[in-house]
């Protein structure tokens, strides 16, 4: 489950969850979204690919959860 961290950042055109101690900030780009992936405390392994881009918002997500996921399994 998803929880929106930052609801300010929105003005930006930025929002930013929170997902298994990550953070995952949505942004729209001109032909579609991306998400940038970095962990939100030092027990956490850092992803060797942080930036995910897709056509539309729940893809990106989609791609970054799983990304998270499979990190948190090794």
């Amino acid at each position: 489950m998803l929880k929106l961290v930052h609801s300010a950042e929105a003005i930006r055109n930025r929002l930013v969850f929170k997902y298994r101690g990550y953070a995952l900030e949505l942004t729209p780009l001109c032909a579609g979204w991306q998400v940038v992936v970095y962990p939100r405390r030092a027990d956490l392994p850092i992803l060797s690919r942080t930036d995910f881009v897709a056509r539309d918002k729940e893809s990106a997500m989609d791609q970054a959860r799983k990304r998270v996921d499979w990190a948190l399994l090794c």
